[in-house]
């Protein structure tokens, strides 16, 4: 009986055995799953979190590209520093051993650094949004490699230093509001910095090292080196001899005219190249938000703005080559036809008043130019009618950006055609109701000298990359482009010749410049404030382009809100593109004309009574050449008379003789658009008195231009402000 007793319990112990092997088995298998789950799908995420605990990476920034005028003059520069960064894992292990660690840290970095110690602990207490401690912190960037130095020997726990680099204006504010500026990470902020910030930058490199508990590096351990790839080279259109001229009148302009602001480019017309481009007041791009000179930090925002493109403003009476532009081209006007102003014209019920509200009298139509009749252009208007005029505004590329390649450029405002009445369109024809900027204005005088043709304006002339060798290879070159033919180029010749006579005759006479040909156009507007025109508040212009017969550069001044004692264009602005004329023909080595002898006309001086020796000083100093008649021993004569204007470099014959009879007479000469101290001037080298009245340039003058009188005879002399 008793073996089934046995067999029983056998078969518990079996059915128990069997639940244990597979209990093992289950457990075992388990295991491998899961050590095959560890090792074949979190193996490479869990390999990465080791390779991260006993190796360390670093980014190094790549060394941005510098920025050069067009003749290889450094204008920015990356110099080469380091930076220091906390690794906060690290330094939170340390302070279990050590609770006073942050503090010590802070106080000996504070001591190298210059930065408090207050600022420093707080970056070393920083923590996330949930109040887990930050991974990492920049505590300084940009420091000198000496101080870096001295940081390693610390051995602090969890800091890193590693390259960087500090961008750099060695000119200081110099094409400041070209130029812009880059934050403190390196990113372009204004400016060509900003708009050309992927070629400057380049690309980052990294260092990957094993480090040991304090991220120092292991001397055994196997690094790897990602070089960075340096950025390009920017090359500007930019001339820096020029530009130093042009910023040095600025400055004097801003302090003379009391004024809020000045503005001044200068481009090729034929190629759409700035030469220079300047604004003042300025800014210092190496400390852009320097607080010193200014009550709130919205000011020094406004500070960076570059007014040739963001300023927006009436024009004025500069707009008026734009009329008489497009009067031209659609044969509306000719030297036959005549303009009547008598102070003011009545349109559409409102009387609309000329700058000179006694009238200009009758006058042609090179003359309303010259005079800057308002009168002459409303009726210029009415011929063209508001779609012929809208026609040239849009062709000019009034109301469009100009495509500069800078950041922030303004577009101006034309107003819909559909709200322009006859009131409107005459305001527009003289340049009121309708903002625009500087560089439109200054694109629009660059297209008429340039035969009608419309270039692209670009500052940018190249791009090119510098190799570890010094090899220099261009990327990218900018080829001047033409955007399209706004003018025939008849119509464009015969407006250069009108502007000509603007400033040897008219309200630019102030910027002439002995020697050369001048073409321009000044303007005078009153600033308009919510709405209204502001008392007392203008902005004065000037457009020109030079030489006419070929015409190598072109301009735009403004001085705004000048000094309201002396406001007009052509009393402050027209002096200062002299200036600017002047000083670019030097920097850019534009000769006067046949070879350094003036081509233009010049009244001949009175030499009669005078010797020889002094008679030809006097005649080559002017630029004459001289022939002498007859024997004698003082002047006695001479052909031309005096006072008549010719070309310099023309031959005078010189009559000699004892000295007992001299020929008194001489030739009245054009003293239209002179001022009284060059009026009297010229009358005294002819042995004849001025009598003057007014202020200003001169408009008429009795004896007539021509007339013969002998010496002695006084001349007299009406002088008049010229408006614009």
């Amino acid at each position: 009986m008793a073996r089934p007793k046995n067999t029983s319990t056998n078969l518990v112990i079996k059915k128990r055995l069997l639940f244990i092997f597979g209990l093992i088995f289950t457990l075992m298998l388990l295991l491998i799953i899961r050590l095959g789950w560890i090792q074949i799908v979190q193996g490479p995420e869990l390999q990465k979190l080791a390779v991260e605990q006993w190796t360390n990476e670093v980014k190094i920034d790549a060394k941005r590209g510098k920025i050069l005028d067009r003749n290889g003059n450094e204008l920015a520069i990356s110099a080469s520093c380091e930076r220091v960064d906390a690794y906060m894992r690290d330094i939170i292990a340390e302070e279990e051993k050590n609770p006073n660690i942050k503090n010590e840290m802070a106080a000996e970095l504070s001591k190298i650094l210059g930065d408090s110690e207050e600022s420093i602990l707080k970056k070393l207490n920083m923590t996330l949004s949930n109040g887990k401690p930050i991974n990492s912190v920049t505590i300084k960037r940009r420091i000198e490699k000496s101080q870096a130095d001295e940081i390693r020997k610390l051995k602090l726990p969890g800091i890193i230093l590693s390259e960087d680099s500090k961008r750099y204006y060695p000119n200081g504010s110099f094409l400041s509001h070209v130029l812009g500026f880059t934050n403190i990470d390196g990113v372009g902020q204004e400016g060509i910095e900003k708009k050309y910030d992927k070629e400057l930058s380049g690309k980052p490199g990294r260092i990957i090292m094993e480090t040991d508990l304090y991220r120092r590096e292991l001397p055994y351990n196997i690094s790897k080196y990602y070089e960075p790839i340096e950025g390009q080279d920017v090359v500007l259109a930019i001339d820096e001899s020029l530009q130093l001229y042009v910023e040095k009148a600025l400055e004097d302009a801003l302090v003379e005219n009391k004024a809020k602001g000045v503005t001044a480019i200068v481009m090729n017309p034929k190629t759409g190249e700035i030469l220079a481009m300047a604004n003042k007041d300025d800014y210092n791009p190496n400390d852009p938000r320097n607080m010193k000179d200014y009550k709130d930090f919205k000011d020094v925002i406004k500070s960076w703005n570059n007014k040739a493109v963001t300023m927006t403003y009436e024009p004025g009476s500069i707009f008026k080559v734009v009329t008489a532009s497009a009067a031209l081209s659609e044969g509306l006007v000719n030297d036959n036809d005549r303009f009547t102003c008598n102070g003011s014209l009545t349109i559409g019920g409102r009387r609309i008043k000329c700058w000179k509200t006694s009238g200009h009298g009758t006058q042609n139509f090179a003359e309303i130019l010259q005079n800057s009749c308002n009168v002459g252009f409303m009726i210029l208007g009415d011929k063209l009618g508001k779609e012929k005029l809208y026609k040239y505004i849009d062709m000019f590329g009034f109301g469009k950006p100009t495509n500069l390649d800078v950041p922030f450029e303004e577009s101006g405002y034309v107003r819909p055609i559909n709200q322009i009445g006859p009131v409107e369109l005459s305001n527009i024809t003289f340049g009121q109701g309708i903002t625009v900027t500087p560089m439109q204005m200054l694109t629009t005088i660059s297209t008429i000298a340039n035969d009608g043709k419309m270039m692209e304006p670009h500052l940018v002339k190249k791009i090119q990359s510098t190799d570890k060798d010094g090899n220099v290879t261009t990327v990218d070159e900018i080829e001047p482009k033409m955007v399209k033919q706004v003018l025939d180029e008849n119509v464009a010749k015969m407006m250069k010749e009108y502007l000509e006579k603007v400033v040897s005759v008219g309200g630019g006479a102030n910027a002439a410049v002995d020697g050369y040909r001048i073409g321009g156009k000044t303007g005078t507007a009153q600033k308009a404030e919510n709405g209204r025109y502001a008392p007392g508040k203008y902005v004065s212009s000037f457009i020109g382009f030079a030489p006419v017969e070929d015409p190598q550069l072109a301009i735009f001044i403004c001085i705004d809100e000048p000094n309201p004692n002396k406001y007009y264009a052509g009393q402050i602005v027209a002096p200062l593109a002299g200036r600017i004329f002047r000083d670019a023909f030097t920097s850019l080595n534009i000769k006067p004309q046949n070879g350094g002898k003036y081509d233009i006309e010049v009244i001949l001086p009175s030499v009669i009574g005078l010797t020889k020796v002094e008679a030809e000083k006097r005649l080559k100093d002017a630029g004459f050449q001289c022939e002498i008649k007859d024997e004698g021993k003082v002047v006695v004569d001479m052909n031309p008379l005096p006072g008549i204007s010719v070309k310099s470099g023309s031959k005078v014959a010189l009559y000699m003789g004892e000295g007992g009879t001299y020929n008194n007479k001489v030739i009245i000469p054009d003293l239209h658009g002179k001022s009284a101290k060059d009026a009297d001037t010229i009358l005294k080298s002819l042995g004849l008195k001025l009598k003057s009245s007014g202020d200003g340039y001169a408009t008429n003058q009795s004896p007539e231009v021509g007339e013969k009188v002998p010496k002695g005879t006084t001349v007299s002399v009406q002088f008049e402000a010229f408006g614009d």
